[in-house]
């Protein structure tokens, strides 16, 4: 069995910058379980060497709290063994970053139902139904456990999610049951914290036509497509998802 573990992050207004373009993405990576636990015991090594019960990627970015202090030799190598775990211990990564905006401008009360009544939601749809389609061109036959982190007022949004999904479980690949940690409590979350706030900034920057297109940070990855997949839905992507699934969604979703 291979196991996704998802987390979110997105922009808000700030004083500085009161009218941001505004985009919520969800990150996820995927491994089996052996890989996940190699992972989990070389990321506590680092934690416990620089002194961290966890790592959260705002607090660190943000240079707040036990990362105030730190040089920018240490803030590098630090970060650079993070990402350097993540690469060596899963086996793919997809990210679904949504124009907050542009799908409050297109989506109807009827496409809501279908796909997402939060953004969060759409996210969470769009990163399964990719998953089914790399399992199914990888020949990948077995099932999928997904890994949320806890967030306030979005359990009713994944009850609804797998409800649907598991009618045709063989099809997406899930498994029977789908679980909840906080990501102060389970590592993997972490990773997915990482890339989903590195791609986040990254689409940000994007939308507002800033030279910063590329981070470096995440360019420390070097993931080609046949490991990551950065997707993205501003209004054209939103326009032709909605045409070309949505028989498929229709049928999923209002039946």
């Amino acid at each position: 069995m291979l196991t996704a573990y998802l987390d979110e992050s997105y922009n808000q207004p700030t004083a500085k910058d009161p009218n941001p373009p505004l985009v919520y993405t969800v990150g996820c990576w995927l491994s089996t379980v052996e890989k996940w636990s190699k992972f989990g015991k070389q990321w506590k090594a680092e934690l416990r060497a620089k002194g961290l019960d966890d790592f959260h990627m705002n607090r660190f970015e943000s240079r707040i709290g036990e990362y105030a202090d730190w040089s920018e030799n240490e803030r590098h190598g630090f970060f650079r063994r993070l990402k350097r775990i993540i690469k060596e211990n899963t086996v793919y990564g997809v990210s679904v970053s949504v124009n907050c905006k542009d799908y409050d401008s297109l989506t109807t009360p009827a496409l809501k139902r279908q796909w997402g009544k939060t953004y969060y939601g759409f996210d969470v749809r769009i990163i399964m139904l990719f998953l089914r389609q790399w399992a199914d061109d990888n020949g990948y036959d077995g099932k999928i456990h997904y890994v949320f982190a806890q967030l306030p007022k979005q359990g009713g949004e994944l009850d609804r999610i797998f409800t649907v999904f598991l009618k045709n479980q063989k099809l997406f690949h899930v498994s029977q049951s789908w679980t909840k940690s906080l990501m102060k409590d389970e590592v993997r979350l972490q990773a997915a914290d990482v890339i989903a706030y590195e791609v986040n900034k990254r689409c940000v920057n994007h939308t507002i036509g800033t030279n910063q297109f590329v981070r470096k940070s995440l360019d420390i990855f070097q993931l080609d497509r046949n490991r990551f997949a950065p997707l993205y839905f501003g209004k054209p992507q939103l326009l032709n998802l909605f045409k070309s699934y949505r028989e498929l969604i229709v049928q999923m979703f209002e039946n």
